[in-house]
């Protein structure tokens, strides 16, 4: 039950989704809805707690979208949050 992710900001549905398997970041913005018409596609970021120190991820949308940097499409970790500004 505590394996969820949070996502905030310009999507269809905002809150704590649950992670039941291997989930990249455009899955769960997909699951969220998507996002908004006049979200900023282009810095959407994910904060991640390692080990005590929280770090901050960026997502490009549109790259992603397009087939282009996909390795920032990474596989969500538990409690991970998603910020689409």
């Amino acid at each position: 039950n505590s394996r969820k992710v949070f996502i905030t900001g310009q999507v269809g549905k905002q809150g704590a989704f649950p992670l039941l398997g291997p989930t990249t970041v455009m899955q769960m913005l997909a699951t969220a809805g998507g996002v908004h018409e006049f979200a900023d596609t282009k810095n959407i970021t994910i904060l991640r707690t390692e080990n005590g120190r929280q770090t901050v991820l960026r997502f490009n949308f549109n790259d992603v979208r397009k087939g282009k940097n996909l390795k920032q499409n990474i596989e969500l970790k538990p409690g991970d949050t998603i910020i689409v500004p």
